[in-house]
Order: structure tokens, then C-alpha cells, then sequence
């Protein structure tokens, strides 16, 4: 019986002690006792995007000496030009329109995403300021690539409250292209509507 009292007191003792010794830890301040930061795609893309629209607007090929076997290997390429709008599509949160570039003789049909959803990752892709070796994981390196297209459409489609009225206009795209057999699909970093 004495046996199963001290034991008794050895374990409330020891509950007490680590009560008393543990911390609760708040969320969002983990690395100030891990050392490992949480990543916050959000942020990263945000403090890139001027840098990364800079690179591929300087790096631009028209859009009429576009390469469509480097495209047709899965390959995503600079690209800009002035082209007419014949095509707004309105499909919920994926947008488009299909666009004609001025002097392209090519059969390849162009379509410029509009948002607020985009498919891809060609801006990831194209841009050299960061590569996979930079992030943790895959499932970082894809958080990049969607925050990327979301800070693009904030910064560059949103704006613009694009509808049908740009239907018959000239409009002026600079971004990241990459293809389907014939089909080229284009991810904006800039636009002007004329």
C-alpha cells in the first residue's frame, strides 16, 4: 500500500512538472523555435513579380517568329505583339480571349487567358530569379506557380475589367506561351487595350 502511494505522488509530481515546463506554442511563430520558416507562397510571389514581369517582357520574341517545335515539346516561351481580339469568352473564373496577331502567317490559333483562374505554369516556368532547388518540396514549387498567376492577375488583368467590348479591338500582350499541337496558350504580364 505505501508502495502505491509513493507512486501515486512520484506521477502527480511528474504531471505537475510537465505542466508546468511545457510551452504552448502559437500558431504562425513556429520558426523562432524550429528555425524552419513556413513558406508563404503569397508573399514570395509578391516580392518577385516586378522582377519576373521585367525578365519576361525583356526577353519577349514577337509573336510572329513564334517557334512552335519549341512549344510543341512542352516548352513555354517569351512572347509579344499586337493582336486583334475576335473571341471573349466568359467561362466562370477561366476567361479568354482568342486573339489574331498583326502579320502572323502561321495556323497556330492564340488564346490569351483572362483569369481569374489560370492554367499552367509558364510564368513559373519561363522566369530564372528562382528554380525548384530554391523550395522545400514540390507542393511549394506548385504554391509558387499558382500565387505567380494570382499576383499577375491582380497586377495586370484585373485592372482592366476586360468584357465583350474588347471584341475588333488592337491589343498589345507581352507573357508566357506554351502549346498544344496548333493551339498556343498565353499567360499575360502585360497588356494594353488600343
Amino acid at each position: 500500500m505505501k508502495a502505491k502511494i509513493i507512486a501515486v505522488i512520484i506521477a502527480v509530481a511528474l504531471i505537475v512538472f510537465v505542466a508546468k515546463s511545457a510551452k504552448v506554442i502559437e500558431k504562425g511563430t513556429e520558426a523562432q523555435y524550429t528555425g524552419v520558416a513556413v513558406f508563404d507562397a503569397k508573399a514570395s510571389s509578391s516580392s518577385d513579380w516586378d522582377k519576373i514581369a521585367a525578365e519576361i517582357t525583356g526577353n519577349a520574341a514577337d509573336i510572329t517568329t513564334l517557334d512552335l517545335t519549341a512549344l510543341g515539346a512542352g516548352k513555354a516561351v517569351t512572347l509579344k505583339g499586337t493582336v486583334s481580339a475576335y473571341d471573349s469568352k466568359a467561362n466562370g473564373k477561366r476567361n479568354t480571349i482568342t486573339v489574331a496577331p498583326d502579320g502572323y502567317t502561321g495556323n497556330a490559333k492564340f488564346t490569351v487567358q483572362l483569369g481569374s483562374i489560370y492554367t499552367g505554369t509558364s510564368v513559373r516556368d519561363i522566369q530564372t530569379l528562382k528554380s525548384f532547388g530554391d523550395f522545400t518540396n514540390q507542393t511549394e514549387w506548385s504554391q509558387y506557380a499558382k500565387a505567380l498567376n494570382s499576383q499577375l492577375d491582380q497586377a495586370v488583368v484585373a485592372p482592366l475589367a476586360i468584357d465583350k467590348s474588347i471584341e475588333g479591338k488592337h491589343v498589345t500582350i507581352t507573357g508566357a506561351a506554351t502549346a498544344s499541337g496548333s493551339n498556343v496558350t498565353v499567360t499575360p504580364v502585360a497588356i494594353v487595350i488600343e
